[in-house]
């Protein structure tokens, strides 16, 4: 990184409906990181690269996805975040923006991540909650999904939770907690890892709702993770549901 130049830490929110996920589209599809690399470009004139935690998925939400961009603006970082935001849509906001040393990057530095995936348990779907929740009428045994839950946490080979065309990886993943929560008609799950697959977090709560459903046995959970067969394991759910709520550093 030149001289002139300091690294800016900015905490993101944005609606993922109306994106094609985070990670910028060779074919010029809207997504985070190019409206948030034209922002930056709009404030600064200068073209800057901005690096994101995880690549979120089209439909996918985030409240807490850590970014971070190299800049030789004189704008202070703690002010970046608010100068940024005359050129940056309505499903975008910056909720903090800071100093980072050097060597930080928002996606090779982060420790953990936390995901809740959200569910309206409503009889009938509630219209205003259809962008962020997946509909689930069936009724679900939450004792089970709890005993799910409790199964798939630890340090293990994940691969019957990744999906196919996902880049290679290291399919050992620690989850440290599995949280269900139930709030008036809502349902969340909250995977809080160390790192995840592709589209394991949808995979996982797949699976809880298909023990709460009673289509998976809760004792099957340590079976499935040994087997590394993705048949094994629940459907992935909509990516509507999904929420990127906070990556942890040290």
């Amino acid at each position: 990184m030149p001289s002139d130049e300091k690294k800016i830490m900015m905490v993101v929110a944005y609606d993922g409906s109306g994106f094609h996920g985070f990670q910028r589209q060779p074919e010029g599809l809207r997504t985070v990181q190019a409206e948030l690399e034209k922002a930056v470009l709009g404030l600064t004139g200068v073209p800057s690269e901005v690096f994101g935690a995880s690549r979120t998925d089209a439909g996918v939400h985030a409240t807490g996805q850590t970014t971070h961009f190299a800049t030789s603006s004189h704008i202070p970082a703690d002010r970046m975040g608010r100068a940024l935001r005359r050129f940056l849509p309505d499903d975008i906001s910056i909720m903090n923006s800071e100093s980072a040393p050097p060597e930080f990057h928002a996606r090779h530095s982060a420790r953990g991540k936390v995901y809740v995936y959200t569910i309206d348990r409503s009889p009938e779907p509630i219209p205003m909650s259809a962008k962020f929740a997946a509909h689930i009428g069936a009724p679900l045994d939450e004792k089970k999904m709890e005993r799910a839950a409790e199964l798939l946490v630890g340090t293990n080979d994940y691969s019957a939770f990744r999906n196919e065309g996902s880049s290679p990886a290291d399919p050992v993943k620690t989850i440290r907690a599995i949280k269900i929560s139930r709030y008036g008609p809502f349902m969340s799950i909250t995977v809080t890892g160390t790192a995840f697959l592709y589209k394991m977090a949808r995979n996982l709560a797949g699976t809880i709702v298909e023990a709460g459903r009673g289509r998976i046995d809760p004792e099957d959970m340590p079976g499935i993770i040994e087997s590394k067969d993705r048949r094994l394991a629940g459907p992935t759910m909509p990516a509507r549901g999904l929420c990127l709520v906070k990556v942890f550093y040290e």
